[in-house]
């Protein structure tokens, strides 16, 4: 019986242990240019690679878009936590002005407008809804931990947390429609008042 003798692929053996590298390269692409009319021929020119040899990586279009999403989410959710970890105050009202600082950061731009894409195709279904979910649940609970942590009741720091994530997503996008730093920074200070008067948190 004839074997099949397979030639040496050169690509792969080129690439040979470069997909984490690849993948972290189109994240950063991803994170910058976002999903609007993204083609895999500029993401693969974006990481010096042709179309054909990356989504030889990574098998189709889809693929390399949900596992990119799915490193662009890990990595911004270790981001989050080291952030919140390296808070050391100990009132939940400063932390909350620390989470927003973070949060609405300039260098967060391009990320903050990815993320919105996501949220918004969300709407329509699978497979966004569950990555939309999956990054506000992770920012709910690492949020809610931090309120514990710094005296806020068990029983209300998942409520209170959901209320914070929810209003910075709101207070992001108003802030990229509107440019006014000044406005939505005093609009989340209004909410700060408002859950550490509720929460009867330490005073600043």
């Amino acid at each position: 019986m004839n074997q099949l003798v397979q030639k040496p692929d050169g690509r792969r053996n080129r690439h040979a242990g470069r997909r984490q590298e690849l993948l972290e390269q189109a994240a950063d692409y991803v994170a910058a240019h976002g999903l609007n009319d993204l083609s895999v021929r500029d993401l693969a020119a974006g990481v010096g690679l042709s179309h054909r040899t990356l989504l030889y990586h990574f098998g189709s279009k889809d693929q390399l878009l949900r596992e990119v999403l799915d490193h662009i989410r890990a990595r911004d959710g270790a981001r989050i936590r080291a952030a919140l970890a390296a808070d050391p105050t100990t009132s939940a009202a400063e932390l909350l002005r620390v989470a927003w600082g973070f949060f609405s950061s300039p260098a967060r731009t391009d990320f903050v407008r990815l993320y919105h894409q996501v949220f918004a195709l969300g709407l329509s279904g699978e497979p966004w809804a569950f990555w939309s979910r999956t990054v506000v649940a992770a920012r709910t609970s690492a949020i809610a931990a931090s309120l514990q942590v710094r005296g806020c009741p068990a029983s209300r720091a998942t409520a209170a947390a959901t209320l914070v994530v929810a209003s910075i997503r709101g207070l992001q996008l108003h802030l990229l429609t509107t440019n006014d730093r000044t406005g939505t920074d005093a609009a989340f200070e209004e909410l700060v008042l408002v859950i550490e008067a509720q929460l009867g948190a330490l005073s600043r």
